[in-house]
C-alpha cells in the first residue's frame, strides 16, 4: 500500500542553517506515532516539514512526497486541509492577535482553515461541532472570549478547530502541557478515540503517561537526526521516558531547610478580600492570602480555576475590585511598578508567546534588568558579564548565541527563567515552568528552583504535575472557580486530599 507521507534523505535548514539532516521516514495507512526526543532535538520543525510549513532545504536531493489520492505529490498544495496541527506556537498566536472572537467562532474556522468560518455552516457541519463538544466536554467554554480563556482551555478549543475539518493526521505538539489531571485524562481519552475513529496521530511529548494505547510505532530525534523508528514496544506505555531514556520520576526530595539564615515572619505579599473581573466576568472571589519571608508556595487547582489571574495580581498586572487590598512587600503608593519589577521574577507561557522579539539567549536574558519584552535600552558591560555569568551558572551553554526564535519550546523556557533571576528577585512567580520541558530539563529546572530557595528568594509556582514540584515548597492555596478551597501547609493539604481520596491526585502535593 503507498505511503500517506514518505520522505527520502530529506534536510531542512532554517535562515540557511541546516536543522534536520538525511531524514527517511514513511507514514502508512492506520499508523499512529509518537515523534519524542530532547529540547531542541528537531521534533517541531519535522512536524513542521510534514505539514508543509517548511520545505526541504535547498538544493537538497532528497524528496517528500505525499500520497493521500492514490496520486503522488512533492509540493505542498492542499496538504494543510489534510494535515492539522496543534502546537505552542499556534497557541501563542491566538493570545497575541488584538481580536475579539468567543470560543465558538473559533471552531467553527476549523472548516475553512482560516480564521473566520466564511460561510454558513450546514446541519452536518453543526452536527459535527456539537459531537466534538461533547467529546472534548467544553460546553460552558463556547460563549467565551478565546484570549480569557486559560492555557488549558484554550487548547481543547484550538483541538476542537483541528478536529472540525475532519482531517486525515492530527498533529499534536506537547499537546497536553498547561492541562490540570482530570483534563489530560479527558483529552488523550478523547485522541485515543478520535485515532480509532481512522484520524491518524502524530504526537510528541516528554512524559512517558501520555503515549495513549492507540500509539503503534516511536520516532526518535536526537542532534537534528532521526536514530530509532519502528513499533513501539508495549513495555513502553507507562514505562519507559517519552524521550528514550528512563520513566521521568523526578525524585521526591524531602522539604528543603534554609541553612544558616533565620527568617522573622516578614510579610511580602498580603491579599485582602481580592475580587478580581476580566472584561465583567468574575475570575476570583473573595481571595485572602499573606505570602511571608521563607515560605514557598504551590497554586493548585484545574483549569479556569483561577490560578494564573492569582499570579497576576500578586504581580499588579491586574488589579483587585474596590474593597479588594493587596500590599506588596514594604511599598507605598509612590513606588512605581518598575520597582515592583525589579523585586519579582516572573515565569510564564503568556510571556513566552509574548517575546516575539529576535534576540540572542543572552539579550533575552539581559532584558531582564529592565522588565521587557526585548532589548529596550543597551545594557551596560556589568549587566551582560552579570547575565553571561549567570547564564554558566544555569548550563545554558550554546543557547547564549542563538536566537530565541530558532530555540525550541523548552530552550527558551530555559532562557526566560534566566532572565526572571538575573536581578536576584525576593520573589520568583513561576506558572507551569516544566512544560516543554525533556526530563533532564525537568530534573535540571527542579534542582534551580530548590537553589533559588535556598539563596533566600520565595517561590511561588503553579503546574498541573505534582511530582515535578520541588521539594522546598511549604504551602498551598488551592483554587476551584475562583475560590480558595484549600491554603496552609503543604503536609496538611496532602493528608487532607489524601483522606478524601480525590481523583485528580496527580494534583497534589507529595507529603514530607
Amino acid at each position: 500500500m503507498q505511503p500517506l507521507i514518505r520522505l527520502e534523505g530529506v534536510d531542512v535548514a532554517i535562515d540557511g542553517k541546516v536543522i534536520l539532516r538525511d531524514l527517511r521516514w514513511c507514514l502508512r495507512e492506520g499508523e499512529h506515532w509518537a515523534v519524542l526526543g530532547g529540547n531542541g532535538s528537531g521534533k517541531s520543525t519535522f512536524l513542521k516539514l510534514i505539514r508543509g510549513e517548511l520545505a526541504p532545504a535547498p538544493g537538497c536531493t532528497g524528496r517528500r512526497v505525499y500520497g493521500f489520492d492514490g496520486d503522488e505529490q512533492v509540493t505542498a498544495v492542499g496538504i494543510k486541509e489534510k494535515i492539522a496541527l496543534i502546537s505552542p506556537e499556534l497557541q501563542t498566536r491566538y493570545l497575541t492577535q488584538e481580536w475579539s472572537r468567543t470560543a465558538l467562532q473559533v471552531i467553527h474556522s476549523g472548516f475553512s482553515g482560516g480564521d473566520y468560518a466564511y460561510q454558513r455552516l450546514s446541519e452536518e457541519q453543526k452536527n459535527r461541532v456539537r459531537a466534538i463538544v461533547r467529546l472534548l466536554g467544553i460546553l460552558e467554554l463556547l460563549p467565551r472570549n478565546v484570549q480569557e480563556l486559560s492555557t488549558g482551555e484554550l487548547r481543547k478549543i484550538l483541538i476542537a478547530r483541528a478536529l472540525a475539518g475532519a482531517p486525515r493526521v492530527l498533529i499534536c505538539d506537547e499537546v497536553c502541557d498547561g492541562l490540570d489531571a482530570v483534563s489530560r485524562e479527558n483529552l488523550l481519552s478523547a485522541l485515543n478515540r478520535v485515532a480509532r475513529g481512522g484520524t491518524q496521530l502524530l504526537l510528541t511529548t516528554h512524559r512517558a503517561e501520555e503515549l495513549i494505547p492507540a500509539i503503534t510505532q516511536r520516532l526518535l530525534f536526537k542532534g537534528g537526526r532521526i536514530v530509532e523508528s519502528g513499533v513501539l514496544p508495549l513495555a513502553t506505555s507507562g514505562s519507559k521516558a517519552a524521550d528514550g531514556g528512563a520513566l521521568p520520576a523526578i525524585p521526591k526530595k524531602r522539604r528543603t531547610v534554609v541553612a544558616g539564615q533565620l527568617f522573622d515572619a516578614k510579610v511580602l505579599i498580603q491579599i485582602e478580600r481580592a475580587d478580581v473581573y476580566l472584561n465583567e466576568h468574575r475570575v476570583l472571589h473573595g481571595i485572602n492570602l499573606e505570602i511571608k519571608s521563607g515560605e514557598h508556595w504551590a497554586v493548585l487547582g484545574p483549569n479556569g480555576a483561577g490560578k494564573s489571574t492569582l499570579l497576576k495580581l500578586i504581580l499588579g498586572d491586574v488589579h483587585p475590585a474596590l474593597g479588594g487590598r493587596v500590599r506588596r512587600f514594604e511599598f507605598t503608593p509612590k513606588n512605581t511598578i518598575w520597582e515592583l519589577k525589579r523585586r519579582i521574577g516572573f515565569v510564564s507561557p503568556e510571556l513566552q508567546s509574548n517575546y516575539r522579539d529576535d534576540v540572542t539567549g543572552l539579550e533575552a536574558i539581559a532584558s531582564g534588568f529592565f522588565s521587557s519584552i526585548g532589548l529596550m535600552l543597551k545594557p551596560s558591560r556589568r549587566q551582560v558579564a552579570e547575565a553571561a555569568t549567570l547564564a554558566r551558572k544555569l548550563g545554558l551553554g550554546e543557547l547564549v548565541g542563538k536566537g530565541v526564535l530558532q530555540m525550541s519550546y523548552g530552550e527558551f523556557r530555559r532562557i526566560l527563567l534566566a532572565r526572571a533571576l538575573v536581578q536576584r528577585p525576593q520573589l520568583l512567580i513561576c506558572d507551569e515552568p516544566f512544560d516543554g520541558l525533556d526530563v533532564s530539563g525537568r530534573q535540571q529546572m527542579a534542582d534551580t528552583l530548590e537553589a533559588v530557595a535556598r539563596s533566600g528568594t520565595n517561590l511561588v509556582l503553579v503546574t498541573h504535575h505534582a511530582r515535578d514540584l520541588p521539594g522546598c515548597l511549604t504551602h498551598v492555596i488551592e483554587l476551584e472557580c475562583g475560590r480558595a478551597v484549600f491554603q496552609g501547609a503543604a503536609a496538611r493539604h496532602a493528608a487532607q486530599r489524601r483522606r478524601e481520596k480525590v481523583s485528580w491526585r496527580a494534583d497534589l502535593l507529595p507529603a514530607p
